[in-house]
């Protein structure tokens, strides 16, 4: 099914959702483009066949109405060519980009009002569960799964190759004076299908698990990946929806530019991202600007004060951050510490009878239990923060909680290390799928969260407070996502706040460290001098109170 020529009213400013939702029993479709705020006319053309498995985004460039010529030119070449089934998907991509590129050409020396128009284009053709993509100039092909989002192309563009080659960040390039100049295009030289450094052929495998975007860089000039994938799994499962709400968004966010997507998800794409979203506890995410404008007033975190607002700083983070409740989908709560008769008298007693996707839910209390969590089963406090861990007296080694397998969570937690009753760890995870949200750790514990392999592990609205260690400690290759936490002390570090090992890669993001340092809030095992600047990028996306010179 066919975007077909624009409308006119697209030249106006009117918002178009394509007439081109298409569904089958592996992928649904939808299109959409829209002129945006500033620019008069739509150069951006799109073509999607969910039938043939053909999907199409091209960028039109020119004064006048060139740009549209180009690209409507191109999209009629490259959709012919693909609808001739022969030869292989990467044959007919390249000979289809390199016949709308020499067209394009034609057309531009024929007529002088044409002359040097040019397009830019992303076209994907999927079958047999691959997707072909073939790609010149700076509009893009997102792959996206349930645990995030992946540019499968690159930006043929002095910026992008910097951004791509990691010297420059994605805010950065999408903020850069150059960002719109490209060094590929198709119409303004002659091309062969094979020439050398024209079109980039990528191939993937895509799943019923995955959603791939196609989009100009209207789009991605103005939303961060992180962005478009929020937009994406909140309307996963209805494709004009996801359509539509990304061209809303870039309008939002200033509309400075021609904006079109192309949107196709696998059959289990919407499922299996709302299992990640329980699983991670990401509720919060239904109003993610709430928070992200709470975080970025510095007005707020300099009348609060060094520590004296940390309590009201965790209060607030903990109200507008908090998960999705500990039930899983089709589980059984198994409550401890209960007055029912169904009701266990210890965590491990508990434990034993679990089964996948059980949440053992505690009673407030004190607990001296070492517990630890069979995969698929989650651990939470009925009411957070009202069940304590504690380690017997004069035990040495005591772990609180390990989790070791898979898709745990643990929640609403607080673990408190005592003189004469430390503990070495106080959440160790070794296992992937693992979720630690809204726990409090504190006192005479030597690590915090100990992340010890790079399983996908989350550690976000949790609290830190004056540890005698340091609070997450990474090894064996972790990459944990450290999501909003509150780290706070009010006496001497004794060890960072973080603790980097060798070959690991922790994200920090949106933290508060309250009373640390600079040189207390990470480090690096072993030391490396040379780490420093990249200590202070992991950094930058922080936020800090009291002790610190740390401007953002």
């Amino acid at each position: 099914m066919s975007s077909g020529a624009p409308a006119r009213a697209l030249e106006h400013r009117a918002k178009v959702a394509a007439d081109s939702a298409a569904a089958t029993d592996a992928v649904r479709a939808a299109g959409a483009t829209d002129p945006g705020r500033v620019r008069d006319q739509n150069e951006d053309r799109f073509h999607l066949d969910v039938e043939r498995g053909i999907f199409l985004v091209v960028d039109g460039v020119g004064g006048h109405a060139a740009g549209e010529v180009a690209a409507t030119v191109a999209r009629d070449v490259i959709v012919e060519r693909l609808e001739q089934n022969m030869w292989s998907a990467e044959q007919r991509v390249r000979e289809a980009i390199a016949l709308a590129n020499n067209e394009v050409l034609r057309r531009a020396s024929a007529v002088p009002d044409q002359s040097g128009m040019t397009c830019v284009v992303t076209v994907a053709v999927l079958a047999a569960g691959r997707v072909t993509v073939g790609h010149v100039g700076d509009s893009r092909l997102y792959l996206l799964s349930a645990d995030g989002i992946h540019k499968l192309t690159h930006d043929h563009s002095p910026v992008g190759e910097r951004e791509d080659a990691q010297e420059i960040s994605e805010a950065e390039a999408m903020r850069h004076p150059r960002r719109n100049e490209v060094f590929r295009d198709v119409g303004s030289a002659y091309h062969e299908p094979d020439d050398p450094d024209f079109v980039e052929v990528v191939e993937a495998p895509f799943t019923p698990n995955q959603a791939m975007l196609l989009c100009s860089d209207g789009l991605s000039d103005l939303l961060t990946s992180e962005a478009i994938a929020r937009t994406v799994r909140r309307h996963a499962g209805d494709p004009p929806a996801v359509a539509q709400a990304l061209i809303d968004a870039a309008n939002e966010a200033g509309g400075t530019d021609n904006v079109t997507v192309v949107y196709a998800e696998g059959s289990r794409f919407a499922a299996a991202s709302a299992e990640r979203t329980v699983l991670a506890g990401s509720g919060s995410e239904s109003n993610p600007g709430a928070v992200q404008r709470l975080l970025s007033s510095r007005v707020l975190w300099f009348t609060l004060g060094a520590l004296a607002g940390v309590a009201l700083t965790l209060g607030l983070l903990q109200g507008l951050d908090r998960g999705a409740p500990a039930a899983v989908a089709d589980g059984r709560r198994l409550v401890v510490g209960g007055t029912g008769p169904e009701s266990y008298s210890t965590i491990a007693a508990a434990i034993a009878a679990a089964l996948p996707r059980d949440v053992v839910e505690v009673e407030p209390g004190e607990y001296t239990e070492a517990v630890v969590l069979p995969s698929g089963v989650s651990l939470a406090a009925r009411v957070p923060g009202s069940v304590v861990l504690v380690a017997p007296p004069g035990r040495e080694g005591w772990v609180g909680v390990t989790a070791d397998v898979a898709a745990n969570r643990i929640s609403g937690l607080h673990i408190s290390g005592r003189p004469g009753a430390s503990m070495a760890v106080g959440i160790r995870l070794a296992g992937h799928q693992l979720v630690v949200d809204d726990v409090t750790v504190e006192g005479f514990v030597g690590v915090g969260v100990d992340v010890q392999n790079d399983g996908d592990v989350l550690v976000r609205g949790s609290r830190f407070s004056d540890l005698h260690g340091s609070a997450i400690r990474t090894s064996a290759g972790a990459k944990p996502a450290v999501r909003r936490n509150v780290f706070a002390r009010t006496v001497a570090a004794t060890r960072p706040a973080v603790e980097i090992g060798a070959g690991t890669a922790p994200l920090l993001s949106d933290n508060v460290f309250a009373g640390y340092k600079e040189t207390e809030i990470v480090e690096t095992v072993p030391a490396a001098p040379a780490a420093t600047s990249a200590v202070r990028e992991l950094l930058q996306r922080n936020f800090f109170v009291g002790g610190l010179n740390h401007g953002r």
